[in-house]
């Protein structure tokens, strides 16, 4: 007709890569392939995690690439762009990114941004947790945490002190939520198949898996509305596992050999899991918008920013008004859910036409117990044991976005009862960059004789040097120690004690030694005696002592 343009082809920017993201792409679809809008998605990594099937890859039941899936094949026929966001600036409608390799800069344009960051774990939660908790919300922390546990288990097989022994087999979960109980009960049962089957020399009474939790019952997502499945998950857990059940009390401190609780006990330990506490994107800093108390942006009921113009916010990072009162709960359902009606809302607005409100109030819930037992409810009808574990598997299973990764999963499934759990670790290499550890008044960092791998550099509290029983020196921020064992190819000569509270910054031999070849004003620093001790060495025997290595087999 006379006179008629097209309308301009609206573009649509997504950041992050995770489950709003995944059905913004399937509301916006068909208008993608017609050329009515452009959606670019904009995530840091190139696949998208399904986090359902974490405690199956901690525990060795399915490959560990399996809970993942291309990101170009997910997020089709959108565009995708493995690129950090950097800036936003919400006035000009724009935002920078910049590519991994080294930062280079581009502008990209949007008519409508949708942001879908996702949360992060709180690793200030309690003192130790930054330097010594494992997590499992990014995937690259759930790999580490799945090598970690098969690291303490191959160590444990070796070790002849029966109280390191136990410290290295004793794995606590903080957190008795969903993702909690379910890692904590796959571990119990991940214990029982590897001592059977892998580790002869490893007794399963020796592994205690210690579940942590601050309320006084487990699964808080139930309770309420579900309290009878609540119940059931508590005795199932009591007779059927030999999890160590610990309620009413918190973690309030780890360090590299115990978590510390509020009631006044510790638990020796090399693996605490955290499965508490988020905290929010620091990219929402620059967005000047209203936030709640967690953080989280807050949106109007057609999932919209107020006051802005093409800004919308879905998923975890997002306080997204419930049809029935209160906010959305951070779940993977509804964050889906988030998407899909952002999606459709934007399509209604280039339309011309007014947003709907968000509708989705729930479809069930799920939590599996190990030994294929697990409960849950659909639409408020209970459902457990065998039945619920079933349930459980092909509710996860069917929002599992590319069929190759479905069929991965089944045939893990089918084939992990004949050909056992996958128990490769792939090798960790001595770290080069820089580490943090905790330790509390009274531990001892390492003792007088150990093959010494790490330097360490003090950044608060003291210690005191101690060989042969006899206190040398205390040392204090900004001094260092470990340098003799690392350069020298020694054992250490002292051993260092925690006067207080300590925090210190560790390097691994090779990276000490790459930068001290390379820097040479480091190299001189870190292999002078540290200011602490006495000026005059004939007053104190630091004679390294030799290292004795047997021979390995080739």
């Amino acid at each position: 007709m006379l006179g008629t343009t097209e309308p301009a082809v609206t573009r649509i920017v997504c950041i992050g890569g995770g489950y709003c993201a995944l059905f913004l792409v399937k509301a916006l679809r068909r208008a993608v392939r017609r050329g009515d809008v452009e959606l670019v998605i904009v995530s840091r990594t190139n696949f998208h995690a399904f986090h359902g099937f974490v405690g199956e890859m901690l525990s060795g039941r399915i490959q560990p690439q399996a809970i993942l899936s291309p990101a170009r094949r997910v997020f089709r026929p959108a565009r995708f762009m493995n690129a950090e966001v950097t800036a936003i600036d919400l006035d000009e409608q724009q935002l920078t990114i910049s590519r991994l390799l080294d930062g280079r800069e581009q502008v990209l344009g949007y008519d409508h941004l949708v942001v879908s960051v996702g949360v992060a774990d709180d690793v200030d939660g309690y003192p130790g947790l930054r330097e010594h908790g494992l997590l499992l919300r990014d995937y690259r922390d759930a790999w580490h945490t799945r090598n970690h546990l098969l690291q303490m288990m191959e160590m444990a097989a070796i070790e002849p002190d029966p109280v390191e022994r136990r410290r290295l087999l004793t794995v606590v979960v903080a957190g008795g939520g969903f993702g909690g109980v379910e890692v904590a009960t796959e571990l119990d049962e991940w214990a029982s198949r590897l001592c059977r089957d892998e580790f002869a020399d490893v007794d399963r009474d020796e592994v205690n898996v210690v579940l942590v939790h601050s309320g006084e019952r487990i699964l808080p997502e139930l309770q309420g509305r579900h309290d009878r499945l609540v119940d059931r998950a508590e005795r199932f857990i009591a007779r059927r596992t030999r999890l160590d059940v610990r309620t009413g009390t918190r973690v309030i401190g780890a360090t590299a050999t115990d978590v510390r609780l509020d009631d006044g006990t510790s638990i020796p330990t090399r693996t605490v899991i955290s499965s508490t506490g988020t905290a929010s994107s620091p990219l929402l800093d620059q967005l000047q918008v209203e936030r709640d108390d967690r953080g989280r942006v807050i949106v109007d009921d057609t999932v919209a920013v107020p006051g802005t113009t093409g800004l919308w916010a879905g998923g975890d990072c997002a306080a997204v008004p419930h049809p029935k009162g209160g906010t959305c709960p951070q779940l993977a359902l509804f964050a889906m859910m988030h998407g899909w009606r952002i999606g459709r809302n934007i399509l209604r607005v280039r339309a011309g036409r007014p947003p709907k409100p968000f509708g989705f109030t729930e479809l069930g819930d799920a939590c599996a117990l190990g030994r294929r037992n697990a409960v849950a409810h659909l639409r408020g009808v209970p459902i457990t044991g065998f039945a619920g574990w079933v349930l459980w598997k092909v509710f996860l299973l069917a929002f599992v976005p590319v069929w190759d990764r479905r069929l991965r999963l089944l045939l893990d499934w089918t084939l992990t009862p004949f050909t056992g759990r996958e128990i490769t670790q792939l090798p960790l290499d001595d770290a080069v960059g820089l580490d943090r550890e905790r330790f509390e008044a009274g531990q001892v960092v390492f003792e007088q004789g150990e093959i010494g791998r790490k330097l360490y550099l003090i950044w608060e509290g003291r210690v005191e040097v101690v060989r042969d029983g006899q206190v040398l020196a205390t040392l204090g921020p900004g001094q260092h120690f470990g340098e003799t064992a690392v350069f020298e190819e020694v054992r250490r000569t002292a051993s260092i004690r925690a006067l207080t509270t300590v925090e210190v910054v560790t390097m691994g031999r090779s990276g000490a030694r790459t930068l001290s070849e390379t820097l040479e004003s480091f190299g001189e620093a870190v292999r002078m005696r540290p200011t602490g001790l006495p000026s005059d060495p004939a007053d104190i025997d630091l004679t390294p002592a030799p290292v004795v290595v047997e021979e390995q087999e080739a």
